[in-house]
């Protein structure tokens, strides 16, 4: 376990800081970085459109773009005389009529998706990692909200439970996924169209979580016909195998009963409105469609297309050129070219500064919208837990927070668990497995209004167990002392009954694009299974696909 915990710090550090520790790798040849060199590069239109060139390159490096036919999508949004190559065009325009001064390329293609995402990586109510009950989690309390589509987190350490654990949750929402599924605009935000009672009460309310052990492996009984070496005279009639890499160790439903930060329900349209009002009309999602419309026709009746003999240049350029520089020449060759009828037009630098205006609003409104959005959220939590030979258990947890804007946010976990089928006969425990009570205070220390913020976590939790905790001893276990093996299997008290309580500080880093590297260390005063005190840390990364629908439907992101 410590070996996985370094990896995975090892890990955490080459994803947030994106740090070149493979050059010198001994004769490991290092793959070109070829976001790097996209964005190092010196043209401003090679700047905007570096993730499209990135993703042509590295699809061309993957084998999975071979013809011009497939490389169509990436063509399309390069090509100025297609709207999807019209976005990035008014960055480029903007930089250069100094309409915002030093403009941040990377930051500035900015429509409702991206609003999306900002107003996500601001909420503190969202949840991805494991409950607390799970081995590896790094949350000490259940928060009200989680992913919007799809989220993937990762995470080692122990907080109740002795195992120390590395825990893999998947999580989603009901209602994106139907969206995705059937392709009514996953992504959309307060323009999302309602499909019926159905879907507002039962699935978009509802989030749903899978948590497996990787560090746990699942096991067969498969029979034997007898011995292969050696001399003992003991039959054995079956053996254990391992199954499987990793085990589902639960299953997670949470459905909000309420959540203001929730852009598809009524409260946060109401925000909305009144966001949009006070900022200026301008910032309306209808207003910066037209305006982008306005700049799309002048691009569209001006700019050169891409021919066919350029597209196959590109296709064969970046085939031979892994490293992408030909294909960025062929590009910014093809740019300034393409570009110099447009940018004479004598409307095209208003028409963009509006665009731009707009955009600014846009994301102001999203920003003042979640911050009117803050106060009570409420979510009814249901775990279904498969703990490594320990009863199964059903735990029902109501689940209260109240965020207090700038102060940060409050969060309460009341919870009641009870053991899972009927109860053996003899057995000395009734169904009641345990009931809790936790809190943890939420707030955002650093960076409210920047791509990388830093979070602090205050936790505290309670459990009282009326009787010890349950270890089931499988069949064929040597009874301690003998060399009796138990045939039935058994059931053992193990620990001691009471209280548990377990305290927790966490720092947790939030990067631009749904990325959350929690950081935590904890103690308490016993775990489930063993008495004494402990110390112990919590380390995860998880990743939030808000914008996992573009990979489907092939919008621009």
């Amino acid at each position: 376990m410590k070996k996985t915990f370094l990896l995975l710090i090892l890990f955490v550090c080459v994803v947030l800081f994106r740090k070149d520790a493979w050059a010198q790798a001994g004769s490991i040849a290092k793959p070109p970085d070829l976001e790097a060199t996209c964005k190092a590069h010196g043209d401003v239109a090679v700047k905007a459109y570096c993730d499209v060139l990135v993703a042509f390159q590295k699809s061309v490096n993957a084998g999975t773009t071979k013809t011009v036919a497939e490389a169509r999508p990436f063509l399309n949004k390069l090509d100025l005389s297609k709207p999807n190559a019209v976005f990035n065009f008014i960055s480029v325009a903007a930089t250069d009529f100094l309409v915002q001064g030093a403009l941040n390329l990377a930051q500035s293609k900015l429509t409702a998706n991206t609003a999306m995402s900002d107003a996500g990586q601001a909420r503190i109510d969202q949840q991805f990692s494991a409950p607390t009950t799970a081995t590896g989690t790094t949350s000490l309390v259940s928060k009200p909200g989680s992913a919007d589509l799809l989220s993937l987190a990762l995470d080692a350490g122990v907080l109740t439970r002795s195992v120390n654990g590395t825990t893999t949750t998947i999580s989603t929402n009901a209602d994106q996924v139907f969206r995705l599924i059937t392709g009514t605009d996953p992504d959309c935000t307060v323009t999302c169209k309602s499909m019926g009672g159905f879907e507002n009460r039962f699935l978009n309310p509802l989030n749903v979580s899978a948590i497996l052990d990787v560090s746990q492996t699942g096991t067969q009984a498969v029979p034997t016909t007898g011995q292969a070496s050696g001399t003992t005279p003991t039959a054995v009639s079956s053996a254990t195998i391992p199954s499987g890499a990793g085990k589902l160790t639960g299953i997670v439903a949470k459905y909000r009963l309420l959540n203001q930060y929730d852009p598809r329900t009524d409260a946060f349209k109401d925000h909305w409105k009144t966001a949009v009002t006070n900022e200026a009309r301008a910032g309306t999602a209808t207003t910066l469609g037209d305006r982008t419309v306005d700049v799309l026709n002048i691009v569209q009746d001006n700019a050169t297309p891409l021919d066919d003999a350029t597209k196959q240049k590109m296709l064969a350029d970046a085939q031979s050129d892994p490293t992408g520089e030909k294909l960025i020449q062929d590009f910014s060759s093809y740019f300034d070219q393409a570009s110099q009828k447009v940018m004479q037009d004598p409307t095209l630098k208003d028409k963009v500064g509006l665009v731009m205006q707009s955009r600014a609003l846009y994301r102001q409104a999203w920003l003042d919208a979640l911050a009117e959005a803050a106060g009570t959220l409420l979510t009814f939590e249901y775990d279904y837990n498969r703990p490594v030979n320990q009863p199964f258990t059903h735990d029902f947890k109501l689940v209260y927070s109240y965020d207090f804007k700038a102060m940060g946010m409050v969060t309460f976990n009341g919870a009641y668990s009870i053991y899972d089928g009927a109860i053996p006969v003899g057995a000395k425990y009734g169904r009641t497995h345990y009931g809790q009570i936790a809190a943890q205070y939420d707030r955002t220390v650093s960076g409210q209004t920047k791509n990388l913020q830093t979070q602090i976590s205050l936790a505290g939790y309670w459990q009282y167990q009326p009787e010890p905790s349950i270890l089931n001893i499988p069949a064929g276990t040597v009874a301690p002392g003998t060399n009796i093996p138990l045939p039935n299997g058994t059931q053992e008290f193990v620990g001691t009954a009471g209280s548990l309580w377990v305290t927790q500080a966490k720092f947790t880093i939030r990067g631009a694009g749904g990325i959350n590297v929690p950081i935590g260390v904890s103690w308490s005063n016993k775990t489930d299974l063993l008495q004494g005190s402990k110390v112990g840390a919590q380390v995860g990364i998880s990743y939030n696909f808000s914008s996992l629908a573009g990979l489907f439907t092939g919008v621009s992101q």
